[in-house]
């Protein structure tokens, strides 16, 4: 027997009964290519190249270019039909595989193109017959970044982990950005750029300050994003001007008055930890018994972001019309405003200190919302919480007392409340193991720096106070950047 090309002596029985077939249609002429000239079935090893899995009928043979008739999409021009062959016969419209019209073997998207020809050529309607639009193959998308195909977003490429001591560098360099925004701040920086644009001489002789050291200061600030340089002058962008220049949009300016003081406190971080007593103290008995400017300048601070956290509360958990609201300890009562101003017919009411409502007096005057609110004066500590009311806001509160004082004033809103009313807990909540911002976990070091027995008490403990004082937890949401804070909404039970 002579060996088979590809499979030597071993020939599948598979192959034997092809070439049998071929050789039986070679000697009625109904083949004009002989059975080396086509392509090997599926299964086996290929001829070239070793195995790569099952092989169907293509364009072309065991090697050379594609076969023109498959390009041109037409019949073989020198080989019936297979629904043709005198040995096959013809078959039904509904009978098995063989009565489907000649189609390219392997994948096709498009519909059936009936080729057989009529009675004038090929195709169904004769020579040059009109088979359709041929339909593209569809293509899958290219994404980058995604290993395998489907659905999602690409998949980002991991940032660069950035060396050891760069991370440490910038850590302790820190102090420097603060530096240049208090300098610019205390040299009345900020004020004369937000006036007009100044040249570096301009601005020199409105300050009163040293040309080289005034033009390193600048520099600074432009690498900072604080300033800005068009040409030869320097612009102080305007969002960044009510915080940075008194009586621009209101009064927010009492963060960057306050940070001096802040900054001087820091200082002596380690001498605070080691003595484990405050730096900065901001409780109720500080406040009420040192300096007067200090509960001034800590309301103030408070407003800068209350402003906005202020809005995004009343996203959050608004108001119903009409209703009475608590705000028990709000500093310059923005956030009872913000409720009064968003709230038809609302009653808010600011519960603080004496030395608090003046100075929330004052902001909210020049807001424009002096006279949304009421004014209670009162320790929180030590009487009772004006009730009945609808709503008990305590915000940034529980974090700045001890666990005892805390549950405490949990006790009095629940009684201040009528039953089914709603008590609002906004604050510093880690929530369990999640992942926190350099800012949320820097915050139980604050509240260390700032009050006898302030602490970050988690989102689990809050809700388990809240439970054992008579509340139903409903929800818990986080106010977003830039704050790292969280929204407790709670119900009195009956």
């Amino acid at each position: 027997m002579k060996e088979h090309p590809q499979y030597g002596t071993r020939i599948p029985p598979e192959e034997l009964e092809l070439m049998r077939q071929v050789a039986a249609e070679n000697s009625r002429g109904q083949r004009s290519d002989r059975y080396g000239q086509r392509r090997p079935m599926s299964g086996g090893p290929r001829p070239h190249g070793g195995p790569r899995g099952p092989v169907p009928y293509g364009d072309r043979g065991p090697s050379g270019p594609p076969r023109p008739y498959r390009d041109q999409r037409g019949p073989r021009p020198d080989r019936p039909y297979r629904g043709d062959r005198p040995d096959r016969g013809a078959r039904g419209p509904s009978g098995p595989p063989g009565d489907r019209p000649y189609r390219d073997r392997g994948a096709h998207t498009g519909p059936a193109v009936d080729r057989r020809p009529g009675p004038g050529g090929p195709g169904p309607g004769g020579p040059g017959a009109d088979r359709g639009p041929r339909h593209p193959r569809p293509q899958r998308p290219y994404r980058t970044g995604v290993q395998s195909a489907g659905e999602g977003p690409p998949r980002p490429s991991p940032a660069p982990e950035e060396p050891a001591f760069g991370r440490i560098r910038a850590l302790l360099s820190g102090y420097q950005s603060t530096a240049a925004m208090l300098a610019a701040h205390s040299l009345g920086v900020f004020r004369h750029l937000h006036q007009r644009a100044q040249s570096l001489d301009d601005l020199t002789r409105a300050v009163g300050a040293d040309r080289r050291g005034l033009e390193a200061l600048l520099e600074a600030l432009v690498g900072l994003g604080v300033v800005h340089r068009h040409g030869p002058t320097f612009v102080l962008p305007r969002d960044f001007a009510p915080y940075l220049v008194p009586g621009v949009d209101g009064d927010a300016t009492g963060l960057i008055d306050a940070a001096p003081d802040l900054y001087l406190a820091w200082l002596d971080l380690g001498r605070a930890v080691r003595e484990g007593t405050p730096r900065y103290r901001l409780s109720t008995d500080a406040l009420l018994s040192g300096d007067p400017e200090r509960p001034r300048r800590y309301v103030r601070s408070l407003h800068t972001g209350g402003r906005e956290a202020a809005r995004r509360l009343v996203e959050l958990a608004p108001a119903l019309p009409g209703t009475k609201l608590l705000d028990v300890a709000g500093g310059s009562g923005i956030y009872a405003a913000e409720y009064a101003r968003r709230t038809p017919d609302l009653q808010a009411t600011l519960f603080e200190i004496q030395p608090a409502i003046d100075t929330a007096r004052e902001i909210l005057r020049a807001e424009g919302l002096e006279d949304a609110i009421e004014y209670v004066p009162g320790d929180y500590r030590k009487d009772p919480l004006p009730g009945p009311v609808d709503t008990v806001l305590l915000s940034n509160v529980l974090q700045t007392e001890s666990e005892e004082n805390a549950v405490q004033l949990l006790r009095k809103a629940r009684e201040a409340l009528r039953p089914g009313g709603t008590l609002l807990i906004h604050g510093v909540m880690p929530e369990g193991t999640t992942a926190q911002s350099t800012a949320a976990a820097m915050a139980p070091l604050l509240f260390f720096m700032l009050f006898d027995a302030g602490r970050a008490y988690s989102l689990e403990r809050v809700s388990e106070w809240l439970v054992q004082e008579g509340f139903g937890v409903r929800s818990s949401r986080p106010l977003g950047p830039p704050f790292h804070t969280r929204l407790l909404i709670a119900t009195r039970l009956e």
